[in-house]
C-alpha cells in the first residue's frame, strides 16, 4: 500500500507525486501531476457503481499561473517629442556659435578701423602746420587766416584754396577773412570737423559745408543756391572773425 500525506485538499490524503493546488503570488499554482489517492468513502462508491477508483475521484481544477505583466518602460510610445527636442536643441547651439563667429568677426572690424584712424590721427599730428602748401593761392588774407589754412590743409592734404576773391552778396571772402578748402566728399566731412573743432583756436566764426552753416552749436539747412558749388558741396568754406588762440587739436 502506498502511503499517504496530508496535502491541501483538507483531509483528503494524496499520493506521493500527487497534485497539489497552492497560492502562490497572488494566484494558483499547480505542484506535481498525479490525482489524490482514494479514501475507503470513494472506493466503496465506486464499487458499488462499478466505476473505477480512479474515476470516482474529482477533477481537479488546472488553473494556470498569472503571471502580472512589468511595462518596459525603455520603449517609447512615441519618440517624436524627443527627437523634436534634440532637434531644437542642435539647432541652438548652431545658432549661438553662428553669433559667436559675427561679434568676433564684428570685434576685430572696430580694432582695425580704430588702429587705422589712430595711424591716421598720429601721421596728421606729425604733419604740423609747415608741410610745404602753397598758401601764395590764397591773396592777401589775414596773416592768422594764413595759418589756419596751413594747419588744415596740411591735415587733410589740400592742395587747392581760394582766399581773396569778389563775392556777390555778404561774403568774407574780400576782406580776407574766408578760406574755401576745394575737397570731395570724405575729406570735406573730417576737414569741417576739425574746423568746428578748433574754432576758439583758430579765430573761426562759422564753417559752411554740403548746404549746411554751423555756427558752433550745430548744423543748420541753408536755402539752394542752384548748384554744386554754390551750395558748397565740392568745397569747405570756413570764415573768421579774429585770431585765435591756445593749443589746436589734432582731429
Amino acid at each position: 500500500m502506498v502511503p499517504a500525506f496530508p496535502g491541501p485538499l483538507g483531509s483528503t490524503p494524496v499520493r506521493r507525486g500527487a497534485a497539489v493546488v497552492a497560492v502562490a503570488g497572488g494566484a494558483l499554482s499547480l505542484m506535481g501531476a498525479a490525482a489524490p489517492a482514494a479514501t475507503p468513502e470513494i472506493a466503496d462508491v465506486a464499487a458499488r457503481s462499478d466505476l473505477p477508483v480512479q474515476a470516482a475521484v474529482p477533477e481537479v481544477l488546472m488553473v494556470p499561473a498569472v503571471q502580472p505583466v512589468v511595462p518596459d518602460t525603455d520603449v517609447l510610445d512615441d519618440p517624436a517629442p524627443l527627437v523634436k527636442a534634440v532637434q531644437m536643441a542642435e539647432e541652438q547651439i548652431a545658432r549661438a556659435e553662428e553669433e559667436r563667429v559675427a561679434a568676433e568677426a564684428r570685434a576685430a572690424e572696430e580694432a582695425e578701423r580704430a588702429a587705422a584712424e589712430a595711424a591716421e590721427a598720429e601721421r596728421r599730428s606729425s604733419v604740423g602746420a609747415d608741410c610745404g602748401l602753397n598758401t601764395g593761392q590764397l591773396g592777401a588774407v589775414k596773416d592768422f587766416v594764413r595759418e589756419a589754412a596751413e594747419f588744415l590743409g596740411c591735415l587733410y592734404d589740400v592742395s587747392t584754396m581760394h582766399g581773396v576773391a569778389g563775392r556777390a552778396g555778404t561774403s568774407d571772402h574780400p576782406s580776407g577773412k574766408a578760406i574755401d578748402f576745394m575737397v570731395d566728399s570724405a575729406t570735406g566731412d573730417g576737414l569741417a570737423a576739425c574746423a568746428l573743432r578748433n574754432m576758439d583756436s583758430l579765430g573761426i566764426s562759422y564753417v559752411i559745408w554740403e548746404q549746411r552753416i554751423n555756427y558752433g552749436s550745430g548744423w543748420e539747412p541753408m536755402e539752394d543756391r542752384g548748384g554744386v558749388t554754390a551750395n558748397h558741396f565740392d568745397h569747405v568754406h570756413v570764415s573768421f572773425d579774429s585770431g585765435g588762440g591756445g593749443s589746436l587739436s589734432g582731429c
